[in-house]
């Protein structure tokens, strides 16, 4: 397993989403920046950490290297001939290790290159094009938009280059330096057992470059957030809790590769008079105890207008009527129903005429033909 555990760096989980990834690493670096810990040695070197974490973490391909050396780590150690191990270095230099056999490391070509294509540790690599993060925000849409579809507007965070610097991170009239360290490569040479393995840079963070005075604006990053207001079209018959992905609204990507997408988690508002269950749509309605023993005609509000139902003599308090067809209208065609439940009034301040009323019919037996 590799001698440092990122995940436990960030204080994230290994299942965490580029963006929690993202979201962590800024609040720890805010946390640990030497301009806000002025004299801490600690804090300057939990914030070395933090940012050779995310170096690797933060970069979707590096991670996944990371996380295949962490399983082999797991399942045997470093150097072992386990599963992990010959997974690892199949097709490297056109044939697999298999194991049991010996190794012919002339079949790898140089350690160097073998490393660099597990660590991606080639500054020509380093700086490869390279996709943009996926971002996750959220947005709460009207319940008719939700059913019927719609435009809505969202605030997605982005990233754009600092005013105040033009995206060099070092204040204004000052400028930045190769880092002595690694000399401008942005990575330097760890032991580990045998093998030397290419990691980021403790000084510079794998820039590459060294800062004497960050920028006050964006701290350094050369990059501030900045919300941008986007329209989206919400499908209809999107349900609670579900999520879109648009392509390209996420982080812009570097070296001039494609940004990340978004995926926008859509809450629906609740409706003062309708309910919502897949395709369908429920309501109620209000009838007297006379119009529910006898039958009414009774005008309903559904998501298509106001529509007139039949009531049937002898309905139940509770019982359900269906009219097909006017519920939500759904991407594969079909449309779902409206059902109306019934709801029985029983007045309250009676007439002497109507309680005279009730009381003979209180003595009439039920089914009793006049």
């Amino acid at each position: 397993m590799p001698e440092k555990d990122y995940y436990r760096t960030l204080g994230v989980s290994t299942d965490a989403s580029q963006e929690e990834v993202r979201k962590a690493y800024r609040r720890l670096a805010k946390q640990y920046h030497p301009d806000r810990q002025r004299g801490s040695k600690a804090a300057e070197e939990k914030f070395k950490e933090v940012a050779e974490a995310y170096n690797v973490l933060g970069d979707p391909a590096k991670r996944r290297q990371y996380d295949r050396l962490r399983q082999v780590g797991m399942q045997g150690g470093w150097y072992e001939a386990g599963p992990g191990f010959e997974d690892l270095f199949a097709g490297v230099g056109g044939r697999a290790w298999q194991a049991g056999e010996q190794a012919d490391f002339h079949d790898f070509g140089s350690l160097g290159d073998l490393f660099s294509r597990i660590f991606g540790g080639a500054r020509a690599e380093h700086a490869a094009r390279q996709r943009g993060h996926d971002m996750t925000a959220s947005i709460t849409v009207p319940f008719d938009t939700a059913a019927r579809g719609g435009g809505a507007d969202v605030k997605v965070p982005r990233e754009k280059t600092c005013s105040a610097c033009g995206g060099s991170g070092a204040a204004p009239g000052t400028g930045v330096e190769s880092c002595p360290q690694c000399g401008g490569r942005g990575q330097v040479l760890s032991g580990q057992g045998a093998f030397s393995v290419a990691r980021p840079c403790p000084t510079c963070f794998g820039r590459g470059r060294i800062i004497r005075r960050p920028c006050a604006k964006c701290r350094g990053s050369g990059t501030v957030e900045q919300p941008v207001l986007v329209q989206v079209a919400v499908p209809a018959g999107i349900e609670e809790g579900q999520r879109l992905r648009l392509p390209g609204l996420g982080q812009p990507g570097v070296g001039g590769g494609p940004s990340g997408d978004l995926l926008l988690e859509v809450h629906v508002e609740p409706h003062p008079t309708f309910a919502r269950k897949g395709r369908d749509v429920y309501s109620k309605v209000h009838i007297d105890m006379v119009d529910a023993a006898l039958g009414a005609q009774v005008d309903v509000q559904t998501l298509r207008g106001t529509v007139s139902v039949t009531v049937p003599p002898g309905t139940q308090p509770g019982q359900r009527l269906r009219i097909a067809g006017y519920g939500l209208d759904m991407p594969d065609g079909k449309s779902g129903h409206h059902y109306v439940e019934v709801q029985v009034r029983v007045p309250r301040n009676l007439s002497e005429e109507q309680k005279r009323l009730l009381e003979q019919l209180r003595h009439v037996p039920a089914g009793a033909k006049s």
